[in-house]
């Protein structure tokens, strides 16, 4: 039920960049801007989600789902009505990362509560991939209706499905008696979720959503230019580039599951070494390959839109392990503000990029910066096995 309700809600987080190709035009914007009003959906993410994570420990989560997927569909309403330019729509996204701040978090600590290590890789794994779902399904709504409603009318649906996530969330029948364990904030506090293997996590997770959070805002206007080049009409590019988009974004609903059940055999590190390679070798070199066939930049973006998103629920798993049980709403919202701060930044750099250069040199640099994830993983896989070796040194003597 959870992941239900998430899978509506967050069809509001890409469906800006749904129709950025439209307003663009209609308004006028740069390939900046867009990615201003991309990241300040972040922004306003980052703003909220330390807040509503310090009170996932203190307090029911579900009360957090239910005013923040109200939030965000309503100021998604409001965006499909009454924005007209930059700066509205700019303080209209902004309300809307407030508002989805109140959904993520929140509800991976129910399910963290719910279920016991050796099944929360796979439970996390789930949830996650209803995430990546409901984000690629506006770009379907958008590749499949925009002729038909315009890019108002596609905003509009996917923020009424947001509404609903909060009615279904209000409805349902999720547990009352949730573990709560308030512990009073303090230096203590902090010391407890900021120890160093947090940190490597945390700092790997960071690298990761710098590249996936401006690969999924530009991967559907790429695909638009993409086809264009290829000699489609702009309706047609528009249609076909998104759908793509969606396709491409929508396949890590079953990368996450992969992924989450791949890191409970095999062990999260290797798990995320797998799959942050890959994704880093396909932002490298994607923007540079305009030139070739349709097939083939299909079956890139398709990769790429794989292997990005399968570790993602791994380091959400890893830090429920690692954290103090009565921190592990704070540790997730630490998490969250760490990995999402790029986010505001990510997509700002790529619109710049794109303004000055190109579109290879715009995925290049995502690649270029998420080398810290990769090396971070590898500091935390030697010293946890240190500490293994350590604790059978003094096990067996």
């Amino acid at each position: 039920m959870i992941s239900i309700a998430q899978f509506l809600a967050m069809q509001v987080w890409f469906n800006f960049s749904a129709v950025i190709p439209v307003v663009e035009t209609l308004w006028g914007l740069t390939a900046t801007q867009s990615g201003l009003i991309v990241a300040f959906f972040h922004i306003g993410y980052v703003i909220a989600v330390f807040f509503y994570s310090f009170l996932s420990d203190r307090y029911n989560p579900r009360h957090s789902f239910i005013f923040g997927a109200f939030l965000a569909g309503s100021s998604g309403v409001l965006f499909a009505l009454i924005a007209e330019g930059f700066w509205s729509a700019l303080i209209l996204r902004t309300i809307s990362g407030i508002g989805i701040a109140g959904i993520y978090v929140p509800g991976m600590k129910l399910l963290a509560e719910i279920f016991p290590p050796a099944q929360r890789g796979k439970a996390i794994g789930v949830y996650v991939g209803s995430l990546v779902v409901g984000s690629g399904f506006s770009l379907l709504v958008s590749g499949v209706l925009i002729d038909s409603l315009g890019w108002s009318g596609v905003i509009l649906m996917t923020s009424i499905s947001c509404l609903l996530a909060s009615a279904l969330v209000y409805l349902a029948p999720i547990p009352h008696d949730v573990n709560l364990k308030p512990v009073p904030f303090s230096r203590a506090l902090l010391k407890k979720v900021l120890r160093k293997p947090n940190l490597l996590v945390n700092i790997s997770y960071s690298g990761h959503c710098w590249e996936l959070y401006a690969m999924w805002s530009w991967i559907g206007p790429f695909l638009v230019y993409y086809f264009k080049l290829h000699g489609f009409d702009s309706q047609d590019a528009i249609r076909y580039g998104n759908l793509a988009g969606s396709l491409v974004i929508m396949l890590g609903g079953i990368a996450t599951y992969m992924g989450g059940r791949l890191s409970d055999r095999i062990g999260r590190t290797r798990a995320i070494q797998i799959f942050i390679v890959i994704s880093i070798a396909c932002s490298l070199s994607i923007g540079w390959l305009t030139f070739v066939p349709v097939w083939l930049m299909l079956l890139i973006a398709v990769i790429y839109g794989y292997t990005i998103i399968a570790d993602s629920p791994v380091y959400n798993t890893f830090i429920t392990e690692i954290a103090d049980p009565s921190t592990i709403g704070l540790a997730l919202g630490i998490q969250s503000v760490m990995g999402f701060s790029v986010t505001a930044v990510s997509p700002v750099v790529f619109g710049l990029l794109l303004d000055h250069f190109h579109w290879g040199m715009a995925f290049t640099v995502l690649g270029l910066v998420t080398l810290v994830t990769p090396i971070s993983v590898s500091l935390l896989h030697n010293m946890m096995e240190k500490k293994d070796i350590a604790r059978g040194f003094h096990a067996n003597h």
